[in-house]
């Protein structure tokens, strides 16, 4: 027996077998010596039968009703069987019931020939006979079954409206979801022990003829938006039925078809809780992010436990290729995403993140098979191990904050193998790997300037971050942005088999990154296509300017984990809310990235008016701005624009690219300041820009015509103080002034990335 599909089977069965009380019995003739009276009321009740479906479809049917219907059409098979007989002994043909019925009792809303056709196939598989015509017998076992659908119809009526997508989004809440699916599961299960669907070849073609008949039938001559919303979804509902249980699969078992209708709940349930609950939380607090972890977990267990996996331990390419194409087609999300970005970028997770040992080896990828989900389960665990520990650190009742340092003694406290043993696995390597893994959160909570963000998600950069409270939802972003860093981190560094503290990536991993995820990025605006591949400037920014940034050739977790923070919470946060709050100053044009073109005269000053809502993430950086005179400010502005300027840029327009790279810049310079100014006094003497020199030591040997780390040091701080890339005479001259030079403040080191622009875009890959 092949099995296709049941669940459109099931819908049609559980919504419209009462249906099939009428029209499988349609068209008896009477014969002699009885004669039928049409007016008795056993009989007449069937005309309300379509409307009582309709009500029961939304949740608004009674008990009373409910079992009035019921009753009703049990009523009237039993006296249809006892008063007629068809041409076939014993038995009636399709058309004998479909026209009686529909001459007598269902004028408004008779049976077409064509679903009569798919419910005497329902009837078939659940209770076996001929598809052609229904006998006596069969009447008397579906009677008996009409009795069980009657009890489970009441026990569903309730939950109607979130089953089929009714209910107020609002109002439902994540429990009311799983009554409703539960319950349905219950029914469902019940069904398929009292019926032979299990030995039957009922096809997914067929359940979605049925599901057309039977929205026709209760429609009339106005649509019913429930059957019309389930119809529009047919098609993806295959596609993950092919993604799941496979497209020939056969099943053979009573178990196998519990299992499979088990999966298909668990799917459906999980559908209705993103639309009912994950979709509108509002990540306000622990119990939210605790409804997301389930929400992840039963994803993961339905794929790892569906039939596909566990019987042929692979989910091809080709059958996710055909959902994403559903998904892109129905879906938007706001961007316009290519369905081949969508296939090429989870292909490349596949191969890198999830098969580090690959390393980018494609021959013999399939799709997604049992080492994928292993390795993505335990960075699932991972995640959620570490916000365990966050959701019960001991907050402050009244600040809800905590310092680092008592932030660090609950870390040393908590009892990560309870954590580990009793709810994450219990495989002694993968305890082990979760192991690692925390010793790598210790280093990033014990950094000398943790990353740390603020109510609107802004990585904080001050003087004074070790005093700076910790909130739940900076912890819960420092979580995520960790978990991105890792999946990083795997895909493209080198030394990932232990604990990632170890790990680092070259230039070479992170130029791989921009081109692999070239096509994504440009899709949803995050990459500018002007400026090629990027990877090569930004592993030398990753080096230069974030907190734990060394100069050296490589890129370890930390600086990986501060690099990925900054790039989501100041070059794509940040800016958007700039770009959204200067509305005032754009003119009717737009740029690369889809936003409107801004006056520059209005976006300079706007920008310096509101610089402290924008920045305040950055008090220090904010107070230097806010005290600069205008021939001052129009210098730092300067700086800060002809760092910016694109390969195109228009004369007296501001684009996004220059918004997004002015707003890098300057948490750039905050991460120098906050890093060297040990004496804390918002400027940079000369031993404090000494001190900085080391991390572009290795820079500056591949530009500098000499290789002496103690001339290039002093270029470099001559670089600083004077704004200029030395001569030697410029360096001989540097050492007779530069004890006499004004500390540096922050004008000094923005004009320092001006000049270093061209080396920075000029950098070898």
């Amino acid at each position: 027996m092949h099995y296709k599909k049941f669940l459109n089977l099931i819908l049609a069965a559980s919504m419209g077998l009462s249906l099939a009380g009428c029209s499988d019995f349609l068209n008896g003739k009477k014969q002699e010596p009885e004669v039928l009276e049409f007016s008795n009321q056993r009989l007449a009740c069937l005309k309300e039968v379509p409307s009582q479906l309709k009500d029961f479809s939304v949740g608004e049917a009674s008990e009373k009703r409910i079992r009035g219907a019921f009753d009703c059409t049990k009523d009237a098979l039993n006296y249809f069987k006892d008063k007629t007989y068809g041409s076939v002994p014993g038995a009636y043909t399709i058309e004998e019931m479909r026209n009686f019925f529909g001459k007598y009792f269902l004028k408004e809303n008779n049976v077409s020939p064509e679903f009569a056709a798919e419910l005497m196939k329902i009837k078939k598989a659940l209770l076996g006979g001929s598809d052609s015509y229904l006998t006596k017998e069969e009447i008397v076992r579906l009677v008996s079954l009409l009795d069980i659908l009657r009890d489970e119809a009441v026990q569903l009526s309730p939950h109607m409206k979130i089953l089929l997508n009714q209910a107020n989004d609002k109002a439902t809440t994540w429990e009311q979801v799983s009554a409703a699916t539960e319950q349905l599961r219950f029914t469902l299960q019940r069904l398929l022990d009292k019926t032979q669907l299990s030995s039957s070849d009922y096809s997914f073609e067929d359940g979605k003829r049925a599901l057309s008949g039977l929205g026709d039938f209760l429609r009339g001559s106005e649509p019913f938006e429930p059957y019309e919303q389930v119809r529009d979804w047919v098609p993806m509902v295959e596609s993950v039925k092919n993604i799941l249980m496979g497209r020939r699969t056969q099943l053979t078992k009573l178990y196998q078809w519990k299992e499979s209708l088990d999966t298909l709940i668990d799917l459906y349930g999980l559908a209705l809780k993103y639309r009912y609950v994950i979709g509108n939380t509002s990540f306000e607090g622990p119990n939210d992010i605790r409804q997301i972890s389930q929400f992840i977990n039963q994803g993961l267990s339905l794929i790892e436990n569906c039939y596909q996996m566990k019987n042929e331990g692979l989910i091809p390419a080709e059958d996710i290729d055909v959902l994403v194409d559903q998904v892109m087609s129905r879906f938007k999300f706001g961007m316009d995403i290519k369905a081949t970005s969508i296939k090429k970028i989870y292909r490349i997770v596949l191969l890198r993140m999830l098969s580090p040992e690959r390393q980018g080896d494609s021959r013999g990828l399939l799709g997604l098979d049992k080492k994928h989900l292993a390795a993505l389960r335990r960075e699932f665990n991972i995640w959620r191990m570490d916000q365990s520990f966050f959701d019960l650190a001991n907050f402050d009742e009244k600040s809800a904050s905590i310092t680092q340092k008592d932030l660090i003694d609950s870390y040393e406290r908590f009892n990560k193998n309870f954590v580990i043993e009793k709810g994450l696995t219990d495989n002694p390597l993968e305890q082990m790997a979760l192991e690692q893994s925390w010793n790598d959160l210790g280093v990033l909570l014990k950094a000398d300037n943790m990353i740390n963000f603020n109510s609107k998600g802004r990585v904080i950069e001050t003087l004074s971050s070790k005093s700076v409270p910790v909130t739940w939802k900076s912890l819960t972003k420092m979580n995520l942005m960790r978990a991105i860093a890792r999946m990083l981190m795997l895909g493209y560094a080198e030394n990932t088999k232990n604990d990632l503290s170890s790990a680092h990536m070259s230039k070479a991993g992170l130029i791989a990154w921009y081109d692999e995820f070239n096509e994504l990025g440009l899709d949803i605006k995050a990459f500018d296509p002007r400026t090629g591949n990027s990877g090569s400037r930004s592993f030398l920014e990753a080096n230069f300017f974030t907190f734990s940034g060394n100069g050296d050739d490589w890129m370890d977790m930390r600086e990986t984990f501060e690099f990925v923070s900054l790039l989501f919470s100041a070059g794509l946060s940040t800016s958007s809310d700039i770009i959204e709050d200067m509305a005032m100053c754009r003119v009717d044009q737009k740029d690369i990235f889809g936003e409107y073109y801004m006056k520059e005269t209005c976006f300079k000053q706007h920008f310096r008016d509101h610089f402290g809502m924008y920045f305040n993430n950055m008090p220090g950086m904010t107070a230097f701005i806010k005290g600069l005179n205008a021939a001052d400010y129009d210098a730092v502005y300067t700086y800060l624009k002809d760092s910016s300027l694109s390969a195109d840029q228009k004369p007296g327009l501001i684009e996004t690219s220059n918004i997004r790279t002015m707003v890098m810049i300057l948490h750039y310079v905050e991460s120098i300041m906050v890093t060297y100014d040990t004496d804390k006094n918002q400027t940079l003497s000369l031993d404090e820009v000494y001190a900085a020199a080391p991390r572009f030591m290795s820079f500056f040997k591949t530009v500098s015509p000499t290789k002496y780390e103690f001339i290039i040091k002093e270029g470099f701080a001559y670089l600083v103080f004077n704004g200029t890339m030395p001569g030697g005479s410029g360096i001989l001259g540097f050492q007779f002034s530069k004890h006499f030079k004004d500390e540096a403040t922050r004008k000094e080191i923005l004009r320092l990335f001006g000049t270093l622009k061209d080396q920075l875009n000029k950098a070898p890959n």
